[in-house]
């Protein structure tokens, strides 16, 4: 099995928002997992590794953060947050599991 490195639990998830890059586009987006350290981003134009990434989520709501890796169908964006920020995110995280029915995690 390989290590785990990430840092924080992930929770598949199916939320949509909307995120703007650097250049200040705004686009839409569908979240497929999320923890309070990251989220994977389904979304039409992916960014650069480093670029700068506000997004809007509906239910989890302002998330500011950087792109750490893109794929064919989106990127994973790390959240920039204080420890009470993430405490916050981790709650919002937690009521969006309860409330969808999906596998929990994410490997």
């Amino acid at each position: 099995m390989a290590n785990e490195r990430r840092r924080y639990h992930r929770v598949r998830v199916n939320l949509v928002g909307r995120y703007m890059l650097a250049d200040g586009v705004e686009y839409n987006c569908w979240v497929r997992d999320i923890s309070p350290g990251g989220l994977a981003v389904m979304a039409p134009v992916s960014g650069r590794v480093g670029e700068r990434v506000v997004a809007y989520i509906n239910q989890i709501g302002r998330l500011e953060g950087a792109i750490i890796r893109t794929f064919s169908t989106g990127f994973g964006m790390l959240i920039k947050a204080t420890d009470y920020g993430r405490d916050r995110i981790s709650a919002r995280v937690a009521r969006v599991a309860e409330q969808q029915v999906l596998p929990e995690i994410v490997d």
